[in-house]
């Protein structure tokens, strides 16, 4: 179903870009990468290009930031003691069905060879796939999708509780 899911996101974004006048026959990602191998340093460019192209068709991102502040002392003597963490994660899972290079360029630099790989993948048979999901999918899609986004939600409320809980008790231990 995720893949259904990323695979309507596109469609969405194809239809976006027709109804504006044109329509893409590829989507491309570009990518640069070092090694002292030059074929090492191609196939990272190529691996990470590749990436490039999967986080456009579907990412899933998560994000979480805290925050903390703390003044100890009284008045002039006080001190202000801040904590800031920020964490994110990519998470990507998409099958680039006809991806291939587009453009690639590599450069001596010193010891190292630099590759600049340009990858490029058909929307066409992405389009193709999806609109025979959707018509295959359509009624249970919407009902997984809601399913999904209730149990998403009341994982994360609980996750929030967990988190309330864990600071309280740091917050008791400090006093």
């Amino acid at each position: 179903m995720k893949r259904v899911f990323g695979l309507l996101v596109l469609f969405i974004l194809v239809l976006i870009n027709c109804a504006s006048g044109g329509l893409p026959r590829y989507i491309s990602g570009k990518a640069t990468a070092t090694s002292r191998d030059l074929q090492l340093s191609i196939d990272k460019a190529k691996q990470d290009a590749r990436l490039d192209v999967a986080e456009q068709l579907e990412s899933h991102i998560q994000g979480l930031i805290k925050k903390f502040d703390e003044e100890v002392g009284r008045t002039e003597d006080s001190e202000l003691l801040q904590q800031y963490t920020k964490v994110s994660k990519n998470v990507v899972d998409q099958t680039l069905l006809g991806s291939r290079v587009k453009k690639s360029d590599v450069k001596k630099e010193g010891e190292m060879y630099r590759a600049y790989v340009t990858i490029e993948a058909p929307l066409g048979e992405a389009r193709t796939k999806l609109l025979q999901m959707l018509r295959e999918n359509h009624h249970l899609y919407n009902r997984f999708r809601n399913a999904q986004s209730f149990k998403e939600l009341e994982e994360e409320v609980e996750k929030l509780k967990e988190y309330k809980e864990e600071q309280e008790k740091a917050f008791k231990e400090t006093e």
